[in-house]
């Protein structure tokens, strides 16, 4: 294990934005990890755990801390009496993953094809699309307790997944290290997300298969995103939660708004439908700065932005929405902030 010192962590965001960290290690085993966690407590350091970089803006001005960049690999299976667990490093590439259990038959991932980012960061976010969440599929997370200094085992029930939450996102001291999916291999595609039912119909697939599906999701997603060089941290709002009496406010005066019910009496809203619809931003240019002309959900570095000019951007278009409709809209993609708790927990086991 090597600590490096002022690493540009630009480079290891997919926004390609922000300065340096003031110290950087790569943690290939859990070893490596508890010593990256020691170096940060004994110099009273805040520190940041960083996995892809799919879903991280970073600031200007750097990190004055220590980044921990996990890269922890392996993938083995293990048969079952229902199908095979797949167990996985967080440190593996989240779509190299789901290749892999493709590749083997396996059903349960397909639908997440293509999602930037690790095995890690997909289940501290609880990731989705296309009608389908990570947590659907996760038996077990592992994870490393920074202020005990063990490892630990979370069963599903234990892991308390969200929409984009989960135990690891609101408890920052649980870094995920580990975990096992159970997945089987006489599944059905899911096909009923409007974009993919869609795909089939047009390619006047009736029956199709879970190749099949990962190549309508590798299309659709394909189609949305902005290609590179253009730096993008992917989906860069949530779809806001609201009741069933708001939505029906809504469409007296948006009849074609999008949305999807969630069950006890609440339905998610489609926010790149309203920030395309209501609030026009589809393609908007600020500098550098932009909103994709494919989706209106995803901001892009056309160049020489600044994090600080993709956050200005963000803030016109909430408070936009906020003003026409009064919904508020929340990232989902994650501004590394030295106040933050997942940087902060060190310093708190540190003055102890």
């Amino acid at each position: 294990m090597i600590i490096k010192e002022n690493m540009a962590l630009a480079p290891m965001t997919t926004m390609r934005t922000g300065g340096s960290a003031r110290y950087f290690v790569r943690a290939e085993t859990t070893e490596d990890l508890s010593k990256a966690v020691f170096f940060a407590k004994e110099k009273s350091l805040p520190a940041f755990i960083l996995g892809g970089g799919s879903n991280t803006l970073v600031p200007d001005e750097g990190f004055p801390g220590l980044v921990i960049k996990i890269e922890i690999k392996g993938i083995t299976y293990e048969e079952t009496a229902f199908g095979v667990r797949v167990i996985s490093g967080a440190g593996e590439v989240w779509d190299g993953l789901v290749c892999s259990v493709i590749e083997r038959g396996l059903f349960g991932l397909e639908n997440l094809s293509l999602i930037p980012g690790t095995v890690g960061g997909a289940t501290v976010q609880n990731i989705g699309a296309y009608g389908a969440e990570i947590r659907e599929s996760i038996l077990w997370v592992e994870a490393f307790d920074t202020i005990q200094g063990v490892v630990k085992t979370f069963l599903y029930d234990e892991c308390a997944f969200g929409y984009r939450e989960s135990l690891f996102k609101s408890n920052k001291h649980l870094v995920v290290t580990r975990v096992a999916f159970d997945l089987v291999r006489d599944g059905k595609p899911r096909i009923d997300y409007e974009d993919v039912k869609k795909y089939f119909m047009e390619k006047e697939i009736d029956l199709p298969t879970l190749v099949d599906t990962r190549t309508a999701v590798v299309f659709i997603r394909t189609a949305k995103m902005p290609a590179p060089p253009l730096g993008t941290a992917g989906s860069f709002f949530k779809n806001p939660v609201v009741s069933e009496n708001r939505l029906e406010n809504l469409k007296r005066q948006f009849p074609q708004i999008k949305s999807y019910s969630q069950g006890n009496n609440t339905v998610k809203l489609s926010a790149a439908w309203i920030l395309d619809n209501i609030g026009g931003f589809r393609g908007a240019r600020r500098g550098d700065a932009g909103v994709s002309e494919k989706q209106a959900l995803i901001l892009v570095n056309y160049g020489t932005a600044t994090t600080e000019n993709i956050c200005t951007l963000a803030r016109e278009m909430k408070n936009d929405i906020k003003e026409k409709i009064n919904i508020d809209l929340e990232e989902e993609v994650v501004l590394i902030k030295v106040s933050s708790a997942r940087e902060v927990f060190f310093k708190k086991v540190a003055s102890k």
